[in-house]
């Protein structure tokens, strides 16, 4: 289900998702092969779903060059793009790139601000602790940083393997419990479902202030945050050493907030 297809007359790059309904429809008129997807270029039809969702697929005799994903895989990444846009940030979907030693990867969404380049991982679906490893390491080798938003019922699992990363590399088991991975960062994504045609995803992420454990927040804040320095690694509570999501410290003069710890300055790794 690509967002992303190519003009086959002009070459020109058009999106899915924000492309008019009108123009949308005019598109499908067309004949087969006028738009073309994939790294081979292969034809492509237009469709939508009964979610509303505008996007593009194998003509009937091409498939198999794209890989399937689902609805709520495509609207997460729409969400993400969505957010940083509006926020004045240049972002786009399924951005194809090259790490120097010729390994190719494909981000789901691909930032660039204040001089960096940030790959949204969206990842739904089991994964394999060396996949997450050589995907990541990937990324940084073409000087992208990489952060992952998982399904939160495969978050156990991911840290299960992290901490046996760190026992392997040295840490004891109590130090691996509560250590984070400061070169790939990942947060939880929860998505849900209300009836047929509706889909709502949050993320989970561990504020620096505590006045919860968790502080829920929609993608397009969390995109517009990490891009503008909120996630940060540090250490917390003497042993917890993770990525934290940066929150305004609360007015000393504000009753209501009273009950918040001061938080220390923030410092350590930024994302």
């Amino acid at each position: 289900m690509p967002l992303i297809a190519y003009n086959a007359g002009t070459g020109e790059e058009v999106e899915s998702f924000s492309a008019a309904p009108e123009t949308w429809m005019a598109w499908r008129r067309l004949p087969i092969g006028s738009f073309q997807v994939g790294k081979d270029r292969v034809p492509a039809v237009l469709k939508r779903s009964s979610r509303g969702l505008q996007f593009f697929a194998c003509a009937p005799g091409h498939g198999g060059t794209t890989e399937p994903e689902s609805i709520e895989h495509q609207l997460a990444k729409i969400a993400l793009v969505q957010g940083l846009r509006a926020a004045g940030y240049q972002a786009r979907v399924e951005r194809p790139g090259r790490s120097p030693l010729g390994e190719e990867w494909v981000a789901d969404v691909l930032a660039e601000a204040n001089g960096r380049l940030i790959a949204f991982e969206v990842q739904l679906s089991q994964q394999h602790w060396d996949q997450y490893r050589q995907r990541t390491q990937r990324y940084l080798a073409s000087g992208v940083k990489c952060l992952w938003l998982v399904r939160s019922k495969h978050c156990d699992a991911l840290r299960y393997a992290c901490m046996r990363h760190h026992v392997a590399n040295g840490l004891s088991h109590n130090e691996a419990m509560n250590q984070g991975m400061d070169d790939m960062p990942w947060v939880h994504l929860e998505v849900s479902r209300s009836g047929e045609s509706q889909f709502a995803c949050s993320i989970a992420v561990k504020p620096s202030v505590q006045p919860s454990p968790v502080l829920r927040i929609s993608p397009e804040e969390f995109a517009v945050g990490v891009v503008e320095g909120r996630m940060r690694f540090k250490q917390f509570h003497r042993i917890w050493t993770d990525w934290l999501w940066q929150v305004p410290q609360p007015q000393v003069d504000a009753p209501q907030l009273s009950f918040i710890p001061a938080a220390p300055e923030p410092t350590g790794l930024i994302f």
